[in-house]
């Protein structure tokens, strides 16, 4: 692979890597009615790992996505 090849997929995967698409995830406990926001993260390298364990905490406390 050429020297540019390799520089766009280095690129390519930062942009994967940091960019990302992540948006809040409202959650909703069926029983009460609450609600509450596990927020994106732009810091760090995997800026769902937080979000996502906020959303899996949520999840076995018999929590739902609300907008789904």
């Amino acid at each position: 692979m050429s020297r540019a090849g390799r520089r766009a997929l280095a690129l390519l995967a930062l942009a994967c890597a940091l960019g990302g698409c992540a948006a809040d995830v409202v959650m909703l406990n069926p029983r009460t009615g609450e609600t509450t926001t596990c927020a994106a993260s732009a810091r760090g390298l995997n800026p769902w790992s937080q979000q996502e364990a906020c959303i899996g905490d949520h999840v076995a406390a018999g929590w739902v996505r609300a907008n789904r």
